[in-house]
């Protein structure tokens, strides 16, 4: 189906996800990940093991590497790949600072090469349906974005949880308003470092009087994975832990200026079931063989960043 021939560094949890597809779809050409034994138990043929990632990036056979390493290592190896003539695909967060941010588009100009950014959210059936939704004033007027994102989960030492988890939100609710915020306001709990929050708690402000609540968690005993949108005419409430037949909602039910509350039955939108990995990345392939600009593209990534740096400017004048 892709002609492309691609290199996967990093095979942790996510990456193996990546890897799955990737095989799937008969590209995978090298893997690498520092830890060889576990790449020696997950991948059946050992020809397709890498010893270094220069076997990867240097390889004139392979014409895009995807990048599922530590948040830390993805400005060397995206900039290295880059320098190489490869395309990329890189795992979010793009990195961890606006100026390696910056250093890396400059790159991609340079280069004239596609980095596609793991938004994933933007390859799922049920976020593009409420988009699309409110694109046609479905919800009339926005006035409210709620995204929700709590659940057990890996406690980082160099990426706190507004990069980890808070990166998806941001993206989604800034191809959503289609501007940056002009305020943010945020709170935080800093359980198991001094340096890096656990639990964040963010507002965004934008024009038009829009607010979008953010809520990042990885200490919660319960799962949560919530994005709603708040209209004038009702609301969207995309649940990705709901089955599919109910992962997307419209509640029509509203607040007038009175104060009562007008409450109307829900209505079920049908989303198709599907994987929006394995989505994302044939999208990126597509794009890498047509020459096309993904969604998800360093200026999406880019503009995340901006944002990301804003709440952590705030961050660090309320806590350090």
């Amino acid at each position: 189906m892709f002609k492309s021939k691609v290199g996967l560094i990093g095979l942790g949890q996510w990456g193996k996800n990546i890897y799955r597809n990737l095989e799937n779809l008969n590209v995978i050409d090298k893997v690498y990940d520092n830890d060889l034994e576990s790449v020696l138990e997950y991948v059946p043929n050992k020809d397709k093991i890498a010893k270094n990632s220069d076997e990867l990036i240097l390889s004139k056979d392979i014409d895009s590497i995807f990048i599922a390493s530590p948040a830390s290592t993805h400005k060397h190896y995206v900039i290295q790949s880059l320098q190489n003539n490869k395309h990329v695909f890189v795992e979010k967060p793009l990195c961890l600072s606006i100026n390696e941010a910056d250093d890396i588009k400059k790159i991609t100009k340079k280069e004239n090469k596609i980095v596609f950014v793991g938004h994933l959210l933007h390859y799922h059936k049920a976020f593009n349906e409420l988009k699309k939704n409110v694109q046609l004033g479905k919800i009339g007027n926005i006035k409210i974005i709620k995204a929700n994102r709590l659940n057990f989960g890996s406690i980082r030492d160099k990426e706190s949880v507004l990069y980890d988890l808070a990166s998806h939100d941001i993206s989604m609710i800034l191809s959503i308003t289609k501007e940056l915020p002009k305020k943010v306001d945020v709170n935080a709990i800093f359980k198991y470092s001094k340096e890096i929050a656990d639990y964040i708690n963010v507002i965004l402000y934008f024009e038009k009087n829009i607010i979008a609540i953010i809520n990042s968690d990885w200490i919660s005993p319960y799962k949560e994975h919530r994005f709603s949108v708040f209209g004038s005419n009702g609301s969207l409430i995309f649940d990705d832990l709901k089955d599919w037949s109910e992962k997307l909602i419209y509640n029509p039910s509203l607040i007038d200026d009175n104060k009562r509350i007008s409450h109307q039955p829900e209505i079920v939108i049908p989303i198709k079931k599907h994987e929006p990995l394995k989505q994302e990345i044939e999208t990126f392939l597509r794009c890498v063989e047509n020459k096309e600009t993904p969604i998800t593209n360093i200026q999406e990534a880019i503009n995340v960043q901006i944002v990301l740096n804003m709440i952590e400017k705030k961050l660090k004048e309320k806590y350090f």
